[in-house]
């Protein structure tokens, strides 16, 4: 076996590894330790969510935001798959707090919608 052939699957792993890390630090899981967390809705946002969701909403990894409130009426529904996860979205348990979860819901949900809807958020 070549030299080449042997290098080729540790190269693979090693660049899935790579990609993966890199996809992790672009969606919010990067940062240093002087970090001070975002507490308004549009902050928290633009930290955590535009990577993936786009600076408007419009989607880029993940999908596009609008009218969101109309896919997920009960509003509890959306901040569980923001809590939780699902599919492609990580779940922010752990890096975001609840009200921070509730806060950024309330924004996606008043700011990227069509419709005419009230605040969410107590």
């Amino acid at each position: 076996m070549s030299a080449r052939a042997r290098w080729r699957p540790i190269l693979g792993v090693l660049g899935v590894g790579l990609t993966a890390a890199l996809l992790f630090a672009a969606c919010g899981g990067g940062g240093d330790q002087t970090f001070v967390p975002p507490k308004t809705g549009p902050a928290i946002y633009r930290t955590y969510c535009a990577t993936c969701h786009g600076k408007q909403g419009q989607g880029f990894v993940g999908p596009n935001l609008a009218d969101m409130a109309t896919k997920y009426p009960n509003v509890a529904d959306e901040i569980s798959i923001v809590t939780n996860g699902k599919g492609q979205m990580p779940s922010w348990a752990g890096r975001l707090t609840a009200q921070q979860i509730a806060t950024v819901v309330d924004f996606t949900r008043t700011e990227f919608t069509t419709e005419v809807i009230g605040p969410t958020v107590p």
